[in-house]
């Protein structure tokens, strides 16, 4: 398995170009003492917890994998003003978008944190996104978080429950995997001032505090969009907790990080 930070030469090219014989080009220690300043590219090797809703694109979000074990957060971003990877951007060779759980190799260009999402990475879309294996579901355990809390509790919108918080209140961390003992899905409109247009909410406890915020799993919306109005349980799910953009309240003025469901992980859904 390729080390995560290993150099790479620079596409000039406009087309995909293939990741695998660049790592294989390269000795890691050798390419970092030649080209200590940063002006190389390099790999970062993610395993995927979030492939979810974004504007026009996704949110790409995973774990370092450090030869089997977690290392830290990373999000993939566009250059894009809100960041969203297209599906272009993040196809393997082979045209498949990354599923949960898959061990990718990422092509980047540059860390670029925000005040909020200390985590984002700028992808070189040069590159193909490369497979390199799968996470089994059975290994979880080793890949989550223990947070005492989601960050701030006591923010909620009108149809969420701890669900926000005030921009000027974030640490820079913004994102969680963490496992619930059941999780409520909630489809249908948010509340009656809302628009005609069906969601899905998840409502759930940590650490003793409940929380109920937006759904952004792709996959989680469709299937249960499908369903009737009502309350669906997922019992102990894993959850990826995001914080996303900030966005401004039309009656208060005031700003917030909405805190974001981006992915839920359960045993069938990996059979």
């Amino acid at each position: 398995m390729p080390e995560q930070r290993i150099p790479i030469e620079v596409g000039k090219c406009g087309s995909k170009r293939d990741l695998r014989s660049l790592l294989l080009q390269h000795d890691q220690s050798r390419a970092q003492a030649v080209y200590p300043q940063g002006n190389m590219n390099y790999v970062k090797t993610i395993v995927c917890f979030a492939n979810s809703r974004k504007t026009s694109g996704r949110c790409i979000a995973g774990k370092e994998w450090q030869k089997g074990h977690p290392g830290e957060w990373v999000r993939p971003i566009s250059n894009r003003t809100s960041h969203e990877v297209s599906e272009e951007e993040r196809r393997y060779e082979d045209g498949q978008d990354p599923r949960l759980l898959d061990i990718v190799n990422i092509s980047c260009k540059r860390h670029q944190p925000s005040p909020h999402q200390s985590e984002n990475h700028v992808i070189d879309s040069d590159y193909y996104w490369e497979k390199q294996g799968r996470v089994s579901w059975k290994d979880l355990h080793a890949w989550l978080d223990s947070p005492d809390s989601l960050w701030d509790a006591g923010e909620g919108s009108y149809a969420g429950i701890n669900n926000r918080v005030s921009v000027g209140q974030q640490n820079g961390t913004s994102l969680f995997l963490i496992r619930v003992e059941k999780l409520h899905l909630l489809v249908g409109k948010k509340a009656p001032q809302y628009s005609a247009k069906r969601s899905v909410q998840g409502e759930f406890t940590y650490q003793g505090l409940v929380y109920r915020m937006d759904v952004t799993d792709p996959v989680i919306e469709r299937d249960y969009l499908s369903k009737p109005d009502g309350q669906y349980n997922i019992p102990h799910p894993v959850l990826c907790i995001s914080l996303g953009d900030p966005y401004q309240a039309s009656v208060s003025n005031q700003s917030y990080y909405y805190k974001l469901i981006a992915a839920v992980l359960y045993q069938e859904r990996f059979a």
